[in-house]
């Protein structure tokens, strides 16, 4: 295996990609997708692909290519970002709705927190939310996840963004944020 690879931003070229491999990863490796008893299809179908059409949006998410793999298993690594925003409840009565509800009640918990932001839609339009980290099994412990993430925090700054939230609910991903 190659261990030299490249970071660059996420293309709505890469929905796809990385919407496949967001939804192996998570419900191989995630703490909530396991707990609900999530699989691969629901997973993909209500979270990791309406996740990676919203990321494609904005040119605020970033992807790890390894370009020695065959075209359409490049993607080793992603970071998935959106411009912070309360989701409406779901309603599904899907195993992965409760994710997505949890998810939400974190930011509108995060917002309570911050009433300057709650009560400033400006304020809130500079607050970046990272929606999903993963690396492809074989690639951990190559330091991945942090350069996507540094990579994300220094365009985010680029942008004027001044705050960042995050649930870190899979094992690997608790000692990034720690």
């Amino acid at each position: 295996m190659k261990s030299c690879y490249t970071i660059r931003q996420f293309a709505p070229d890469d929905v796809e990609e990385v919407a496949i491999l967001f939804a192996k990863i998570f419900t191989e490796r995630e703490a909530t997708a396991k707990a609900v008893g999530a699989s691969l299809n629901e997973y993909y179908t209500e979270i990791s692909k309406k996740v990676c059409e919203s990321s494609a949006k904005e040119s605020l998410s970033f992807v790890c290519v390894d370009d020695s793999l065959p075209t359409g298993q490049q993607i080793i690594g992603f970071r998935l970002c959106k411009t912070f925003k309360i989701e409406p409840t779901n309603f599904s009565e899907s195993k992965v709705a409760i994710i997505s509800n949890f998810m939400n009640d974190m930011a509108k918990k995060w917002l309570r927190e911050h009433p300057e932001i709650a009560e400033n839609e400006e304020m809130q339009r500079k607050v970046l939310t990272f929606q999903g980290l993963g690396v492809k099994t074989g690639y951990e412990r190559l330091n991945i996840a942090t350069k996507l993430c540094l990579a994300t925090l220094k365009h985010a700054k680029s942008l004027d963004y001044q705050h960042v939230i995050t649930v870190t609910t899979a094992e690997a991903s608790q000692h990034l944020f720690a």
